[in-house]
């Protein structure tokens, strides 16, 4: 999965984010020593939406995603639906941010193309690195993909005032460190 992607990003030579060079050199792919470009995040679409209704607000301008993340804390009837090229190489089409209006934490969800028999592995996975009960996954037959939920609070390096753009990052750190885990266990 992952070593399809990586493999065929550095033989097209396009840029990579700093993990995905870390798992280039950690499963051979190339040496440390390899010029590769550092990829920037882009963000095709970046909507602002009503919770309620899932109605757009407005189309944001990439500035936003220097907002701190706790805008939603402040705006808790809006969630952010971001779109990304870079999602094609962790499975994922979009990503949403939201404050859960329960527990009043930050939340990233996600549809994540994987297999329903790694359902166990997935819960595991995630009671170990977001707490128990803090989380779900639920796997829709419809469409094929883990419909995810998790609170970027408890992913290391989390803080309240962090740029949208690096919370994202974060979470894509995570979803690929889960992806290299799945792999690994295979």
């Amino acid at each position: 999965m992952l070593k399809e992607k990586i493999t065929h990003l550095i033989d097209t030579n396009e840029p990579l984010f700093s993990i995905e060079k870390a798992y280039a050199v950690n499963q051979g792919l190339m040496n440390e020593n390899n010029e590769v470009g550092n990829k920037e995040w882009e963000f095709p679409v970046i909507e602002r939406c009503l919770k309620e209704t899932e109605e757009v607000i407005i189309e944001e301008q990439d500035s936003f995603m220097n907002q701190p993340i706790s805008y939603f804390a402040k705006n808790a009837d809006e969630f952010l639906y971001i779109e990304s090229n870079a999602f094609e190489t962790i499975g994922v089409d979009g990503i949403a941010f939201e404050t859960d209006d329960v527990f009043q934490t930050s939340t990233v969800l996600f549809g994540l193309k994987v297999q329903k028999k790694w359902g166990p592995f997935l819960k595991g996975y995630f009671e170990e690195n977001v707490g128990a009960k803090t989380f779900s996954a639920m796997f829709s037959d419809k469409d094929g993909l883990w419909d995810v939920n998790i609170p970027l609070d408890h992913l290391d390096g989390f803080q309240s005032e962090m740029p949208i753009k690096d919370a994202m990052d974060l979470a894509y750190q995570f979803i690929f460190k889960l992806l290299e885990a799945i792999e690994a266990a295979n």
